[in-house]
């Protein structure tokens, strides 16, 4: 008798396990940019601990956030999602942050792009290899009068995740500037960052590509935390 009792319970069991992984997956993609609103340009950001996008699913009780990632570029894919109607919104990020309710996802590939307004835009950027330094030149601009820029950092690494949190640790001092007190953004102002070969063979120590990025970071209050803003990257053979 107990064998039987057994078979059944082990039969209820298998029964109720095939019902709950018989749910249907992801029905859905979408892809797109996040876009300067100002500028058209793509706004940048690090591939580790950069901004992302989080988006609550509706129909749930109590629905959990979920993040989807945004590459380096400023362009996102996600090609697992369900075909529902969303709450989107952008947080600690390099850009203002902002909700969007009622957010609709078809079945299929969608495409949209967000439009952003980032703390700090980098102009006229120039990177340039003259003998053995690397030289960068730039003017920045702000998303809003407010805003101020506490650090501007020249970044170098082997490949294109370069960034605040993928980087080389350089010698020489002259890569970064560390602003304190924060400075009030004055467009007519050039920044020079450098980067000195020499001093720095322990990690430029082959002759191949190498990745540089601009990089500023703003001071703004009350938007949590903000993160670097991004020129593109620039590849030059060493």
């Amino acid at each position: 008798m107990k064998k039987i009792l057994l078979l059944i319970s082990c039969c209820f069991f298998a029964l109720v396990s095939c019902e709950i992984d018989n749910y249907d997956g992801p029905d859905a993609s979408i892809h797109g940019s996040i876009i300067d609103e100002v500028t058209g340009e793509l706004v940048g950001t690090d591939i580790e601990n950069g901004s992302s996008i989080i988006v609550r699913e509706h129909g749930f009780t109590n629905p959990a956030d979920q993040y989807w990632s945004i590459m380096n570029t400023g362009e996102y894919r996600n090609n697992m999602v369900f075909a529902a109607t969303y709450d989107v919104r952008f947080e600690n990020c390099n850009f203002y942050p902002f909700e969007i309710k009622d957010f609709v996802i078809n079945d299929g590939d969608n495409f949209y792009d967000f439009k952003v307004t980032p703390y700090l835009r980098i102009k006229n950027p120039d990177i340039v290899k003259n003998g053995n330094v690397i030289t960068a030149t730039f003017f920045l601009e702000t998303g809003k009068p407010e805003v101020k820029v506490k650090e501007v950092q020249l970044f170098a690494f082997s490949d294109k995740w370069v960034g605040n949190n993928v980087k080389y640790s350089l010698n020489g001092g002259s890569d970064k500037i560390t602003i304190s007190p924060s400075e009030t953004v004055v467009s007519s102002k050039k920044y020079t960052l450098t980067i000195d070969l020499e001093k720095n063979t322990n990690v430029f120590k082959y002759s191949k590509n190498y990745y540089f990025r601009i990089g500023a970071l703003a001071d703004v209050s009350g938007v949590g935390t903000v993160r670097h803003n991004y020129a593109p990257l620039v590849v030059i053979k060493l």
